[in-house]
């Protein structure tokens, strides 16, 4: 998630060629720019139309082992690999001069499943065994049924959000060891095993099945070895088919995956080699699915695992052993604020204030400036108007705060009204801050509980206090469940540091379910000024790259709130192949709000963002002392492991990973975002001390 900027900077440069005029041309290669339209009919055909003045013909690697060629540039790929997918696809334009031009896409194809695909995936052609996805957000999900109200259809709206909630209190920690193996025999059929060693976490409503007296879901002494014959079938009903394989498979003799609801029919909504996501129906409340998440490893450790290295040899390191800038030998600097993707407020430099090497240790500090931070906008009462004058509100900010996700360098919260005047005298309005050196797209969105009414109303009014006139102000209004279902609309402040009622027209909005308000204010602009936030990130990019080994950091964290602390490494590829098909590699992480626990990711096409393998331990004193992160990455595995012996994360690596070629070192501290939450409003700063970087083979 972090380098989403790199595949964003990709994004921006073929966007910015597009608007050149495309001319038939022998001179120099220039203006390379790519268009992809994707069948939305299950086919996985997609149809990319290149452009470049002086072109002569193109190449293509379409990312998954096959290539083509056209001399118009157009040319139609199918995809065939059942599942979600995603692929990097690098375009070659060759000019009449010989010279090259490069440019990289992005396409995610998901294709519906046959029963042989799902039998390949499922029992890897021979056996294969299934984890709980303890660590990720929705490892244990609620939402409604598929057909459910008005034949209203969801993903679900809920899921644990304290990533080991499941796995750290005794009534539900059966659950997280479960392992579930599925085979295949000669003939194509398949069954299945669950070894839950002896405990089933069971869903409160069933318990008389054990006869539980708990009053809640709880972990009982229940058995369900067994091998258990599994038939597959298709899904009938109301369900859209991007977000289904189509298929379901259901267990003979009461089978079940995990998670205890009288169910034995689980629908396959996602799978693929590493993750299989499923939703099953609860037997006495059909109104209600439980869906479940799976990886094919462990994402959580016992701690009785300890690593035993095959590396021993030490080939890179840098001790922190001399005061001053970092050894430039080592480490150069990514510089800037914006965001980096990951809507966080800092701007990264290379002042000696927030990266410096002193009494043997290295200092990423991060530091609160003082500075408002770029450009500030309030806005209060979003309101629906119908044509008649009936108004309904959306949001006033009064009582609980909704939930805010900032994107592109802005930051947002809801605060006392700074100027309780004029057409808003209201006592809570939320605050917008567009961040210096925030992309001009910045801005944020929440969710709403249910869809606008547009049917009643055609127009919304949100009162808004801005520092200028002229500002634009975009609203864009967006399906939670499919991005690609919005209607955007503009209008322009014409007071300054003045309450107005800007109105916003949406009449013209396609009929869609609109259950998410996305606001962008100076759109189109970057502010400019000191940013709120400033701290650093150095890289070995260049400097130092390799393959395989055993990486050790030894550090001392962070834990003021909104603190969001990294050591990772990233591969060196990146600016050839694009973020996630380049492979990231998470040895550490830390979040002042949730402090005292680490987790680690490796972020790959398929498994990445919210699907990204990730794993989580408490260490106690993260923040107070010193500490050992490690990385073991050999050709067969990738393990991480705090102070040498708790595995609390692994991969199988193979050929089919990017995990196989040059990764580079990166450290830093980034503030707020995605991960990082919210910022102590009382933060001035705090520092990540690096003790060493030791790298072997």
């Amino acid at each position: 998630m972090k380098n989403f900027m790199y595949t964003m900077f990709v994004f921006l440069m073929v966007f910015a060629s597009c608007e050149d005029d495309d001319t038939f041309s022998t001179g120099a290669l220039s203006n390379l720019a790519v268009t992809t339209e994707i069948k939305d009919d299950g086919s996985g055909i997609v149809m990319f139309t290149p452009s470049a003045s002086g072109a002569k013909s193109y190449t293509y690697d379409f990312g998954d082992g096959t290539t083509g060629e056209s001399l118009t540039g157009f040319i139609s790929k199918t995809y065939t690999t059942a599942g979600e997918n995603t692929f990097i696809v690098t375009i070659t334009a060759i000019g009449y001069d010989g010279t090259t031009l490069t440019e990289t896409v992005q396409v995610t194809i998901i294709l519906p499943a046959t029963n042989s695909d799902l039998v390949n995936l499922i029992t890897d052609g021979n056996s294969k065994t299934w984890f709980l996805a303890a660590a990720q957000p929705g490892h244990l999900g609620l939402g409604p049924a598929r057909e459910g109200i008005d034949g209203d259809w969801w993903y679900p709206k809920w899921y644990s959000a304290q990533a080991f909630e499941k796995c750290a209190i005794e009534i539900s920690d059966c659950f997280c060891d479960d392992e579930l193996t599925f085979t295949v025999d000669d003939s194509g059929d398949v069954t299945y095993v669950l070894d839950n060693k002896g405990q089933t976490f069971f869903n409160v409503g069933h318990k008389d099945v054990v006869g539980g007296t708990a009053d809640e879901d709880y972990c009982y002494d229940y058995d369900s070895s067994g091998e258990k014959d599994v038939t597959f079938s298709s899904v009938e009903g109301n369900v859209p088919t991007a977000e289904t394989t189509g298929m379901q498979m259901e267990f003979s003799d009461g089978g079940f995956m995990s998670y205890y609801v009288g169910s034995s029919t689980y629908e396959i909504l996602t799978i693929s080699e590493n993750l299989l996501y499923v939703r099953t129906y609860d037997t006495k409340n059909a109104d209600l699915a439980w869906y479940l998440r799976f990886t094919s490893a462990p994402s959580t450790g016992s701690g009785e695992e300890s690593l035993e290295t095959i590396y021993t040899n030490l080939i890179w390191s840098d001790e922190f052993d001399v005061d001053g800038a970092p050894n430039p030998a080592n480490w150069t600097y990514d510089l800037g604020a914006g965001g980096w993707g990951n809507g966080e407020a800092q701007e990264y430099t290379d002042s000696s204030d927030n990266v410096i090497v002193e009494d043997g240790v290295l200092k990423i500090t991060a530091r609160g400036s003082g500075a408002v931070g770029g450009a500030v906008h309030y806005y209060d009462d979003i309101t629906l108007i119908a044509t008649g004058g009936e108004t309904l509100s959306v949001q006033d900010f009064e009582s609980s705060a909704p939930v805010f996700t900032d994107f592109g360098g802005a930051s947002t919260a809801v605060i006392d009204n700074p100027d309780a005047s004029g057409v808003n005298t209201s006592g809570t309005v939320a605050e917008s801050t567009k961040n210096s050196g925030a992309e001009v797209w910045a801005g944020s969105f929440f969710d709403i509980a249910a869809p606008l009414d547009l049917e009643t109303y055609s127009s919304m009014n949100i009162n808004t206090w801005s520092p200028v006139t002229g500002a634009v102000v975009r609203l864009k209004i967006e399906n939670q469940a499919n991005s690609e279902e919005f209607f955007e609309v503009d209008a322009t402040t014409s007071v300054s540091e003045s309450w107005e009622t800007l109105s916003f027209d949406l009449s013209g909005a396609p009929a869609f379910n609109y259950d998410r308000v996305v606001l962008f204010f100076d759109f189109g602009v970057s502010p400019s000024g000191d940013a709120a936030y400033t701290s650093a990130r150095i890289k070995s990019e260049n400097l130092f790259e390799f393959t395989y080994g055993r990486v050790e950091i030894r550090a001392k964290l962070p834990s003021a709130g909104g603190t969001w602390p990294a050591l990772w490494a990233l591969g060196a590829n990146f600016d050839e192949v694009g973020w996630p098909a380049t492979g990231e590699i998470d040895i550490m992480e830390h979040v002042g709000n949730n402090s005292n626990t680490i987790s680690s990711a490796l972020h790959y096409p398929g498994n990445f963002g919210g699907n990204a393998v990730v794993g989580s331990t408490p260490v106690e004193t993260a923040t107070s002392e010193f500490h050992n992160y490690t990385v073991e990455w050999t050709p067969d595995s990738i393990k991480f492991v705090v102070d040498g012996e708790l595995v609390h994360n692994s991969l199988v690596n193979s050929a089919t990973t990017p995990f196989n070629s040059d990764f580079f070192l990166i450290m830093n501290i980034a503030m707020g975002g995605t991960l990082g939450g919210a910022i102590d409003p009382a933060f001035t700063e705090d520092t990540m001390e690096v003790d060493y970087v030791r790298v072997y083979q």
